[in-house]
């Protein structure tokens, strides 16, 4: 960043860092200076904040400098840092395959709580992504069988990727699927199908924060024109793979759960609940397959 002249250390590095991102209002710009820092040293956090007068030599210098570049343009910093905290495990990310976001692990740890409930073992996640939803349900249930299914290449690459990371390849499997037609078309059936469908409605998108727009796969985040195309096929879907009694759940958007309830009902799905996130919003609902 000093163009080399001499060797700079933590401290004043970190300051250049922080100007730059807070130029362009990166509101997190001390943290995501620090992490990218810690990943060019290859050391945590608190080596960063405690140790202000390590020198970097130059190619960490401009490492770091690329880095910061990079997070100017507003790429996500996960996908630079190439992974991902959720349900306390980190996960591999890429670009091309959507991060996983805080308010998801309410989506799973409800369907985790009734799986233990009822003693189910046949979960589906579709619409999986890096398989955040479904590794962490395996992780978590020793004894659950989990098909991950997405249309896209890059997210079975990087799920794949991930099901490694966590040794759960015994227990997991991962699918090129346009949403439930595999299981469809194979005569599966499962006891739990969780998703977190795209559910953003088309003209809300170029709305969003530079970093998810310009970053995140279009395919993952809209959900057609009202927001709701993903979970009306994947509701008429799972009645031909979800066994009677099983459970649907469905991460929705703040205002969709009066929509997403209707379309449920009128399937013939008996809506258990609604459960809020930790800012209060409607965020997953829980529906059973009436046991006729």
């Amino acid at each position: 960043m000093n163009g080399g002249s001499k060797k700079i250390n933590i401290g004043e590095v970190l300051v250049e860092a922080y100007e730059i991102l807070k130029k362009v209002q990166i509101e997190s710009y001390l943290l995501d200076s620090q992490l990218l820092l810690g990943k060019v040293l290859n050391k945590d956090k608190l080596f960063i904040m405690i140790n202000r007068d390590f020198k970097l030599n130059l190619n960490q210098e401009n490492e770091f400098s690329q880095l910061i570049q990079i997070r100017k343009s507003k790429m996500p910093i996960k996908y630079i840092l190439g992974e991902c905290e959720f349900m306390g495990m980190n996960f591999i990310v890429k670009p091309g395959v959507l991060i996983p976001r805080p308010d998801t692990e309410i989506l799973v740890e409800e369907v985790i709580k009734y799986v233990k409930e009822k003693g189910y073992t046949k979960i589906c996640d579709v619409c999986s992504g890096s398989g955040a939803i479904g590794i962490s349900i395996a992780e978590f249930i020793k004894d659950v069988r989990v098909t991950l299914y997405d249309i896209s290449e890059e997210a079975l690459a990087v799920a794949k990727l991930n099901i490694d990371r966590f040794n759960l390849s015994i227990r997991i499997n991962d699918e090129y699927s346009d949403l439930l037609q595999a299981a469809i078309k194979q005569h599966k059936k499962f006891e739990v199908i969780v998703c977190n469908p795209p559910y953003i409605k088309e003209a809300v998108i170029p709305t969003l924060m530079e970093d998810v727009k310009e970053y995140e796969p279009f395919i993952a985040l809209c959900g057609g024109k009202d927001g709701l195309d993903f979970y009306r096929r994947i509701t008429k879907e799972s009645l031909q793979v979800l066994e009677k009694g099983g459970l649907l759940a469905f991460e929705i958007g703040y205002d969709q759960r009066e929509e997403v309830e209707d379309i449920l009902l009128k399937s013939g799905f008996k809506v258990i609940e609604c459960i809020k996130d930790l800012s209060g919003n409607d965020r997953v609902i829980k529906a059973t397959l009436e046991d006729w």
